[in-house]
């Protein structure tokens, strides 16, 4: 236990803001068991610096009263919490079984092909995060489909696909054309 807390850091000096480490403490006040109050804390927590850095799930886990090692596999669980930073523009691929069968899979390695990285990954200017869903986006009968932040770009085609490629690397300040 003492190690996953040194190695993840105290609460002395940590990243979050004082403001953020009373949202912690009141929202720890509104559950009868502390330990309720640690996915919610972990949001606030990733609210404020966009992603969670161990520093970051060490100091909630201090202000919630968990054990570091409790916090960090909460943290580790959650698809939506983030351990690394991401992209401005986040790029969902939905890859279950109604885009999967029009082609979400393919959709996902075009644009993967066309960004440079791998799905999971984020540019190396920091720019666009790639990712394969884990639960469907709900826009089954627009398969295939990608969110871009928060719209939805449906009936995705190669050619589209290409298409969405060369807006993303345009918005990255790219001078290659991704055609």
């Amino acid at each position: 236990m003492d190690e996953v807390r040194s190695e993840m850091g105290g609460t002395e000096g940590g990243p979050l803001s004082s403001a953020t480490q009373e949202a912690i403490r009141a929202a720890v006040r509104r559950y009868p068991k502390t330990r309720t109050a640690l996915l919610p804390s972990l949001k606030l927590a990733q609210a404020e610096l966009t992603f969670l850095p161990p520093a970051a799930v060490a100091q909630v886990a201090d202000l919630v009263g968990v054990s570091h090692a409790a916090a960090w596999e909460l943290a580790t669980f959650y698809s939506m919490l983030h351990l690394e930073p991401e992209g401005k523009v986040i790029v969902d691929v939905c890859v279950q079984l109604p885009c999967a069968l029009r082609g979400g899979e393919r959709l996902l390695q075009e644009l993967a092909q066309g960004l440079g990285i791998l799905a999971g990954h984020t540019t190396t200017d920091g720019q666009v995060t790639l990712r394969r869903t884990p639960e469907c986006l709900g826009a089954c009968h627009r398969a295939p489909m990608a969110r871009v932040n928060d719209e939805y770009r449906e009936n995705l085609t190669p050619e589209s696909a290409q298409q969405l490629v060369a807006e993303l690397n345009r918005g990255r300040g790219s001078q290659e054309d991704a055609a």
